[in-house]
């Protein structure tokens, strides 16, 4: 949750460290460097500060006037450019130095760095737009990640709906070009909800239009992951209880030809149950008939074969134990354990579905770096980055045990 920033009652010295990692958040998120009056404005949204508040004025000698929150802003900015982590000198532009970037751990903009790598892996600390221009067009086999949504406050950032499309439009262009031509681009989306309401937004279909209309990808398909363990929303579900409690997130598939390189022949191969064996030595008896629907079933169609029966699209999985090796290693390390981890089934199903043994999987938003470890795990190869240096360092906790691994980056 924001935090809520009093500021006719809260103290200089406290108010300091409470603005000052946001001012550099916000100037970060403006890539960088922007205007006071902007910045302002975005850090108000982002302390969840009341209106009223940002407008407060305080009396000084001669009943002159001054506004409370810019002066603390400008005091916290001040402070900062002391410290070397906002650049001084250029009026009417607050720019972040490369001192500040360190203190958000953060990726600079226009920079990626090697961090740690495997024989057949690496990660890489960057923004998703500037490591893409690092890798070669036409090699990636697959990218599949789960960015930020909407709305939501984590360490990356808030966005707003039109942001969020006009990012994620940016990146869908930079990532087509990355795809071999019979790859796949897969994305995991939650629903959000609307302003002050229950009803849902319709920012995963926005994307998808986009995707399509816009960039020429197609609509490969869709593997909906329904979560066993998923929370209901706290405002519309247990407090009202005017909505039913939501355990899907949507997972969309996009290709760049309408052909992609699927084969459904790679996932593990289940037993037919018994009922269903039964129905199939039926079928396999029938005559050819054309059925009501316009199918010609040919005698034969439902013989059994050695491929097992044909899996769902619905990948069924609870959450993320916190007990897991990666969270163990985090805590013996003191560092935070990335708060949005999804479980080993989401990567395994669509790697084994979309790609072959030896080629590339990317995660450009890849956190703790799931998909990185069972890509390795099935046989393939892996690009992973994140913008967060704390999420890539604590990542090699999945790999540092392994002979290959070789760490790049000096304090990671």
């Amino acid at each position: 949750m924001p935090t809520k920033l009093a500021v006719k009652s809260t103290p200089l010295s406290s108010l300091q460290k409470m603005v000052q990692l946001p001012l550099l958040q916000e100037i970060e998120a403006m890539g960088g460097r922007g205007k006071p009056g902007d910045i302002y404005e975005r850090l108000a949204e982002r302390l969840d500060i009341p209106k009223e508040a940002t407008q407060a004025k305080r009396e000084y000698a001669e009943g002159q006037t001054y506004d409370v929150f810019k002066a603390q802003v400008r005091w916290a900015r001040q402070t900062a450019v002391m410290k070397g982590l906002i650049a001084g000198g250029k009026r009417g532009i607050w720019e972040l130095a490369d001192p500040g970037y360190k203190e958000l751990e953060k990726a600079r903009r226009g920079v990626t760095i090697l961090i740690y790598s495997l024989d057949d892996g690496v990660a890489l600390w960057g923004h998703a737009e500037d490591v893409a221009s690092t890798i070669e067009k036409g090699s990636v086999s697959l990218i599949l990640t789960s960015p930020p949504y909407p709305v939501i406050n984590r360490a990356y950032g808030r966005f707003t709906v039109p942001e969020w499309l006009a990012w994620m439009s940016r990146l869908t262009a930079m990532w087509r070009e990355l795809l071999t031509e019979d790859g796949t681009l897969a994305v995991n989306l939650m629903d959000v909800f609307s302003a002050g309401s229950p009803c849902l937004d319709p920012y995963v279909e926005r994307f998808t239009l986009s995707a399509l209309d816009d960039h020429g990808l197609h609509l490969a398909g869709r593997m909906p992951w329904h979560s066993t363990t998923k929370m209901p929303h706290i405002q519309w579900s247990v407090r009202q209880r005017v909505r039913p409690k939501n355990t899907v997130e949507h997972v969309l598939l996009f290709s760049k030809n309408p052909h992609p390189n699927w084969d459904i022949r790679r996932l593990p191969k289940q037993p037919y149950k018994e009922r269903s064996q039964r129905q199939l030595d039926r079928d396999s008896a029938r005559a050819s008939e054309l059925r009501p629907s316009g199918y010609n079933i040919k005698s034969g169609t439902f013989d059994r074969n050695d491929n097992g029966p044909i899996p769902s699209n619905l990948i069924i999985s609870g959450g993320v134990s916190g007990n897991d090796a990666y969270s163990r290693r985090c805590r013996e390390a003191g560092v935070p354990a990335h708060p949005a981890r999804f479980p080993d089934e989401i990567p395994r199903r669509i790697i084994l579905t979309t790609t072959e043994p030896g080629q590339v999987c990317y995660d450009p938003m890849a956190g703790s770096n799931t998909t990185g470890r069972v890509a390795l795990d099935l046989g393939r190869k892996f690009i992973s980055s994140d913008a967060m240096l704390a999420y890539v360092k604590s990542s090699a906790f999945r790999f540092d045990q392994r002979p290959d691994f070789q760490r790049h980056f000096e304090g990671a």
